[in-house]
């Protein structure tokens, strides 16, 4: 059974029909296919869903983070880096607007102080209302794939209950400084948001013909192959 998993089907097929090929599909035959799905095989056998979850938290010999915590670092990262885009850029042109608007009947020396302070304003208005939502953005989407990937590990399979449970709680926790009305109503659209990212992914996921339990075997041999070459 391991033997016909290890060889990873990236490409799509629907209907029995290809759509997507993939050339780089491991030779099942080979010395090192054969070795990691007898590697695979043991673990499989022996390990519980606490040691899959605990496995999440150690590193590699590489003093590497595990899979799962780089994908959640990257997903904050992500976040964070949109939520200072979507909240600087109307920040900055409210700021520009606003010092011109003030400053109308002020004097200054001449031109280059007057050019100096407006670029100051714009960008600490740019930095602090990037700030306040590239925070937020990034706690909800660390913490939604984070608990979608803790909750699939330990399971090791998904589904859209995970998924959506964790856009509930990252909405709550994007909106915990504003109340708790302010939480239930993040929660519940966050809920919305994990439900619809859920469908997709299960879906995908049927459709390449690919378990989570594969992918988490493939991702932990592609970024040990990572670190040793």
């Amino acid at each position: 059974m391991w033997r016909r998993k290890i060889p990873i089907r990236l490409g799509l097929s629907i209907f029995g029909v290809e759509i997507l090929s993939n050339n780089d599909i491991i030779d099942p035959t080979s010395l090192s296919a054969q070795k990691l799905a007898e590697e695979a095989r043991r673990t499989a056998e022996n390990e519980t869903g606490w040691d899959r979850l605990k496995a999440i938290f150690k590193t590699d010999e590489f003093n590497s983070v595990s899979p799962e915590l780089d994908s959640t670092f990257a997903a904050a990262a992500g976040g964070l880096l949109a939520g200072m885009i979507i909240g600087g850029i109307p920040a900055s042109k409210l700021a520009h607007e606003d010092f011109i608007t003030r400053n109308k009947a002020s004097t200054f020396e001449n031109h280059i102080e007057a050019k100096s302070k407006l670029q100051f304003n714009v960008t600490r208005a740019m930095a602090v209302g990037g700030w306040r939502v590239g925070w937020r953005l990034a706690l909800f989407t660390g913490g939604f794939t984070f608990f979608t990937t803790a909750v699939s590990t330990y399971q090791n399979k998904s589904s859209i209950f995970e998924f959506s449970a964790g856009g509930l709680l990252a909405g709550s926790m994007y909106k915990f400084t504003m109340g708790p009305k302010a939480m239930v109503a993040g929660g519940l659209a966050g809920g919305v948001l994990g439900t619809v990212a859920g469908a997709v992914t299960v879906g995908l996921l049927k459709l390449t013909g690919t378990t989570t339990e594969e992918l988490r075997y493939w991702r932990k041999g592609w970024k040990e192959s990572q670190n040793r070459y």
